[in-house]
């Protein structure tokens, strides 16, 4: 071969590196661009225009190495701005089954979770929260997992499985805003079962140890419905005494005791005279 010919092909083969490295370039800055275009997009306020645009960078582009940062901001749009949760259930699912590593699959995990949750789909996010527990090593983050899936159950009205779980909650657990649901949440499950004395104990702890105003009168109110149905007046009378009222109804306290003492008084009417039992003088 001639040196013209050499000189031809190297000329050809130098021509087509530089059209590859063009080539490599623009489709790098159209990439770039669909994400701009996204988030620009979502600044802007048009959510759906945003995840679309996500979405299409997702089909072009599966295993880009932007593709795990994209999968997210769909997903978390169509979560939280749109409200499309079967739409980001899907997106979160690609996140944690494509890119396990991602430093966002704990949170995808966690999200893919509230998702079913919103959905109505109880069952799933019982599931998920379960499987996602593993994966933190923070006590008050499982706390607060634990927390979540107890209430699943209780607006399940699977309220004996719901105690259970607010139990783990509080079990060896210091008083925190956590445990002061679930202690909450306990009281009112074993109110509603007329369970009086189990659920005086979760009103006492919250009526103590809350440094909430407001929570302390919740409380302190479910300790009077349990000794008013214990016939225990006195000690209802008396908590109710203690406790603050509230500004919005400052008569409400005075009502309920003349209340209960009224109940008092027909009780000890109706009761027998032990006057008149056999065996008494």
């Amino acid at each position: 071969m001639t040196i013209r010919g050499y000189q031809y092909r190297a000329h050809n083969h130098g021509l087509l590196i530089v059209l590859c490295f063009w080539l490599l370039i623009t489709a790098g800055c159209s990439r770039m661009a669909m994400l701009d275009r996204a988030q620009a997009a979502w600044d802007s306020g048009d959510y759906e225009k945003s995840a679309q645009y996500y979405e299409e960078f997702l089909r072009e582009n599966p295993q880009d190495k932007k593709a795990a940062f994209a999968r997210f901001q769909a997903a978390t749009i169509c979560q939280r701005d749109l409200k499309q949760y079967d739409r980001a259930i899907q997106h979160f699912i690609h996140l944690i089954e494509d890119f396990p590593k991602s430093p966002d699959a704990y949170e995808a995990r966690v999200r893919l979770s509230e998702c079913y949750a919103a959905a109505g789909k109880s069952r799933e996010a019982i599931s998920e929260y379960e499987r996602v527990m593993p994966f933190t090593q923070n006590e008050k983050e499982k706390r607060r997992i634990r927390l979540n899936i107890a209430d699943l159950y209780y607006d399940m009205n699977d309220l004996g499985q719901a105690v259970a779980e607010y139990g783990k909650v509080t079990a060896n657990a210091p008083f925190d805003e956590l445990s002061e649901r679930a202690y909450l949440r306990i009281g009112g499950i074993r109110l509603l079962r007329d369970e009086f004395e189990e659920a005086i104990p979760a009103y006492l702890a919250v009526a103590e140890k809350t440094v909430d105003g407001t929570i302390r009168r919740v409380a302190r109110f479910g300790l009077v419905d349990c000794y008013e149905r214990t016939f225990q007046y006195d000690l209802a009378v008396k908590t109710l005494e203690e406790t603050e009222p509230d500004s919005r109804t400052p008569d409400y306290i005075r009502q309920r005791i003349d209340n209960i003492r009224e109940q008092q008084r027909n009780r000890n009417l109706n009761l027998p005279s032990s006057a008149g039992w056999p065996g008494r003088k």
